[in-house]
């Protein structure tokens, strides 16, 4: 895949009739849990009502936001991790940074939209119980999900639903800075790219089970394969639904110099 300013895709669209769209991303609110690595989300109105008038008593209101593009529902883009200087394809990332500027090479705004069928699947129905911090998503629960159901094929997504998702409110607990988190293991992200998936997702801040020192999943995903990664994204609904197959869209923002991006991925299921 070739990385340019610009750029086109064909994509096969879901066959015709009615689709239910599932919005997988987390609200944005003062207060949502943040990477100790990233800085918080903020919202203030910069302008209320009333306090700029135009003719016939219309008023208009505006806001600023300021967020890290690691904050939120977000993807990672292939800036966001590198080994010994290198990132996706071997680009030498050190000689191509400023805090000014972003990165020059593979900046997020490059990364066209991820639009391709999708794979939902859900650790806790796959082990029957909650996962604690000691679980991982690996090869073997990969291999036992997919044995009853369509295999992910070339160019498909697949996103892991772990569970966490339930303590999005309790920032200590979902961040799991002391006490871990699961998450995708390295064998897992082997199993992935081994079904050439093009881009997968979480919902837990890190995707990969942690902690991890070196970030094996990471570097996996993002510097070997050129793989996505999306981050605390919320799938209960789509487990809720049983909807283990579908249509995925999600795009990053063109933010020129990026490393990720914020993102509302989206679900389109056919409506039976």
């Amino acid at each position: 895949m070739t990385f340019t300013d610009h750029w086109t895709l064909d994509v096969p669209w879901p066959e015709p009739g009615p689709s239910t769209v599932y919005d997988l991303a987390h609200r944005l609110h003062t207060g949502i849990p943040h990477h100790p690595n990233h800085p918080p989300y903020s919202f203030t109105l910069t302008k209320r009502h009333g306090e700029v008038m135009y003719p016939d008593g219309v008023s208009a209101a505006a806001e600023m936001i300021t967020t890290g593009g690691h904050v939120g529902t977000h993807m990672d883009g292939f800036a966001h991790v590198s080994r010994f200087g290198r990132i996706y394809g071997g680009l030498d990332v050190t000689e191509n940074q400023s805090y000014a500027d972003g990165v020059a090479v593979h900046s997020v705004h490059e990364m066209p939209p991820v639009l391709a069928p999708g794979h939902l699947v859900d650790a806790t129905v796959a082990l029957g119980r909650d996962l604690t911090p000691d679980d991982g998503v690996d090869a073997d629960l990969l291999d036992a999900w997919f044995r009853t159901r369509p295999l992910p094929a070339p160019g498909s997504v697949v996103l892991i639903r772990t569970g966490w998702d339930r303590h999005w409110d309790d920032n200590a607990t979902f961040l799991g800075t002391s006490t871990g988190a699961p998450g995708v293991t390295l064998t897992g992200a082997e199993w992935l790219t081994s079904h050439g998936i093009i881009a997968s997702g979480t919902d837990t801040v890190a995707y990969e089970k942690m902690p991890a020192a070196t970030l094996p999943v990471h570097c996996h995903l993002l510097v070997d394969h050129g793989v996505p990664i999306m981050e605390a994204m919320n799938l209960a609904p789509l487990s809720e639904r049983e909807a283990w197959e579908f249509f995925f869209i999600a795009a990053p923002l063109p933010i020129l110099g990026g490393t990720g991006s914020p993102i509302r991925p989206l679900a389109l299921v056919p409506r039976t």
